[in-house]
């Protein structure tokens, strides 16, 4: 008995001194030396954090306080974890392999929002358990889409809602809010999202506005038509009660960039009348793209070139190459043979006829790529055999050669059958303008991928899902002078977060999470290109998410801290 009682007396002692010890001053985690940007857009100062569970304790001269983890981050910029306002990482979350979302993480993004473009499942809760389970990198804020709800109620018939349709996608969309959504994103140049009306977006966002969440939108148009499509999304911001945001900013075909101010101006407007409007804006001039031919499918929506769908040898050839028991050589055999089939066709009058229609037209049903965003929309980023043309407009290169466009897009295809167009054509100047507002923030729309391969093999694309954050950094910041730090910093984190209305993120605020990323800004820099998309950026030396260590000293060190963030907790 009397052994026992010593063991009990002896744990409570040891417990005591345990606590004795972890007096008031010691950290899980000091950051010493660094330069705080606070992401409040004020000056920059010198300072230390210190950091105990997952939530930033004190700020100030810290010195003489112990951690168990102290960072030396003198010399370099400590900021807020950045949040990407606009992602598809919900795709690359659900993966093992990509849940890691290390592409963002590395360059200091510690929160992903996600369920964008209208694409966002409403099974929040599901979403939560399967996501925690396997672990994830990064926080990720969730957006129920407007498409998917519409699709699970109506499919993709064009109309309007009966009553009782109607009903039943408020009544999903309020599920998705109680168990833990933002808000609601609308795809409204994708079909589903493209055939509702402005009035049926309305009623369904009153349900986001109860709850307090946001509305953020792909426009109906983001070419010829942005300014309509702009006044579209002030107009259910303001009718629906909600705080609205035009996704992925931009005005594509050079045609149209006269407008881009025009649209500027709207949004400034209707600010000044007291509506709640913001936007997000990737930092390239480019959009998305792809091969200036899809041998294997044809046509995507934006493939630039194409053949009529029943024409033939290509449908069958097609067909053949779809066959997933193809070996790599024979696949690679049949896309040469297709080309050669294609230049045979295309020199021949009848032929080639069908197939310009193809490319200018389409169908009704399928309106070709040109169709919707012309020749001046198409911008050529990775071309091997043609390296003279990279970053040339198609409308340009016709034009300074005084040729037809369809002629020289037909010789392009054929010499070059995988070279990548970008498809949305912006004006650098147009966004340095944008970036000048104070309610502009930078996103990348782009998805988590798996962690890089020494194998790996270059992959031409798109670069922003790799480089975003850090490209804002390097050339708006440090190269171009259009930002200043605490500027651009801001524009990453505490306004996506206002615009959230998270509470205790966004900021380096004692009481505020430890979301955190510690940077040389002399350094930073994004490595992905349109010829290859996939490099890891560098000069992010820390990221901490949630009070933990995710990158140290550059490098990743394998931890899954990230979580699904709900609006249903954020107190």
């Amino acid at each position: 008995m009397f052994k026992r009682w010593l063991i009990i007396i002896s744990a409570i002692a040891i417990t005591m001194f345990s606590l004795a010890g972890c007096k008031s001053g010691e950290f899980d985690i000091l950051i010493k030396n660094g330069t705080i940007v606070d992401g409040s857009g004020n000056p920059s100062f010198s300072g230390d954090i210190g950091i105990t569970g997952d939530t930033i304790v004190e700020i100030g001269d810290l010195s003489g306080r112990t951690a168990a983890k102290v960072i030396d981050a003198k010399g370099l910029a400590v900021s807020p974890g950045f949040i990407d306002m606009h992602t598809h990482c919900d795709g690359g979350l659900g993966r093992p392999g990509a849940n890691a979302n290390l592409n963002y993480l590395i360059q200091g993004t510690t929160t992903v929002v996600t369920g964008n473009c209208g694409d966002g499942t409403f099974k929040v809760a599901e979403t939560k358990e399967k996501w925690e389970k396997q672990g994830i990198g990064t926080n990720a804020a969730h957006l129920v889409g407007f498409g998917t709800v519409r699709g699970s109620v109506m499919g993709r018939e064009q109309r309007e809602p009966t009553p009782e349709e109607l009903d039943k996608m408020k009544e999903i969309v309020r599920q998705a809010m109680e168990e833990g959504a933002w808000g609601m994103s609308s795809g409204l140049e994708y079909v589903p999202g493209r055939f509702a009306s402005t009035e049926e977006i309305i009623e369904v966002a009153k349900v986001v506005g109860e709850f307090g969440g946001i509305y953020t939108s792909h426009q109906r148009n983001e070419f010829d038509g942005t300014l309509e499509a702009t006044k579209e999304t002030i107009r259910i911001a303001e009718e629906a009660g909600v705080r609205g945001n035009t996704a992925h900013f931009k005005v594509c075909r050079k045609d149209y960039w006269e407008t881009f101010k025009e649209t500027v101006d709207l949004i400034n407007e209707a600010r000044e009348r007291g509506i709640s409007v913001t936007a997000d804006m990737y930092p390239y001039d480019r959009a998305g793209g792809g091969r200036i031919i899809s041998v294997t499918r044809n046509a995507g929506l934006w493939t630039p070139f194409r053949v009529p769908e029943d024409m033939e040898p290509f449908a069958e050839m097609r067909k053949k190459m779809r066959d997933k028991t193809l070996s790599d050589a024979d696949q690679e055999k049949l896309k040469e043979q297709y080309i050669d089939e294609l230049a045979k066709a295309l020199s021949d009058k009848s032929k080639r006829e069908q197939i310009k229609q193809a490319v200018l037209v389409g169908t009704p049903e399928k309106p070709s790529g040109i169709a919707l965003v012309g020749w001046d929309g198409y911008g050529i980023e990775a071309s091997k055999k043609n390296t003279d043309l990279n970053g040339k407009i198609l409308s340009d290169i016709a034009l300074e050669q005084n040729r037809d466009a369809f002629d020289l897009a037909a010789e392009l295809v054929i010499d070059e059958p995988d070279m990548w167009l970008a498809v949305g054509v912006m004006s650098d100047e147009d966004m340095k303008y944008a970036m000048k507002q104070d309610w502009l923030m930078f996103s990348s729309d782009g998805d988590a991928s798996p962690i890089l391969k020494e194998t790996d093999t270059p992959r031409i694309g798109h670069p922003r899902a790799f480089s975003s954050q850090a490209r804002v950094l390097r050339k708006y910041v440090r190269e171009d002078k259009v930002l200043t730090l605490e500027n651009a910093v801001r524009m990453m984190t505490s306004l996506p977060a206002d615009l959230l209305q998270m509470k205790s993120r966004g900021l380096l605020k004692k009481g505020y999470k430890a979301d955190i990323a510690i940077f040389d800004p002399d350094t930073i820099k994004d490595n992905a290109t349109f010829a290859d998309a996939r490099q890891y950026s560098t000069g992010t030396e820390y990221v901490i998410v949630n009070g933990k260590i995710s990158i140290e000293n550059g490098e990743y060190d394998g931890a899954l801290n990230g979580k699904l963030l709900l609006s249903t907790e954020n107190k």
